[in-house]
């Protein structure tokens, strides 16, 4: 995937930059993710000329969207709980 699209993600979800940024780097899946929505957003732009076509794209990039904010907010819960999860296996105290 080009920097360019990463940059295109962003600025899709500004708010989400650091996760995005970070599970990009960190996570295969989500990099898949980012790919096949990268390749659907090109096709769709491809097929411009015949809406038909671009609409199958654009409902498929709809999914991967879809996809990419679940998986986001997943992720970006599971790292929010770890440390709370931690706690709670060390008896409850904060150390």
């Amino acid at each position: 995937m080009a920097d360019a699209y990463l940059q295109t993600l962003i600025s899709r979800f500004p708010r989400l930059e650091l996760s995005i940024t970070r599970l990009y780097r960190n996570d295969p899946e989500f990099r898949a993710i980012c790919e096949e929505m990268e390749e659907a957003d090109a096709a769709r732009a491809r097929w411009c000329d015949l809406p038909e076509r671009a609409d199958e794209y654009e409902a498929i990039f709809d999914r991967l969207q879809d996809e990419l904010l679940e998986h986001l907010t997943r992720k970006t819960r599971a790292e929010f709980l770890r440390p709370l999860q931690k706690g709670l296996k060390d008896n409850g105290r904060n150390s």
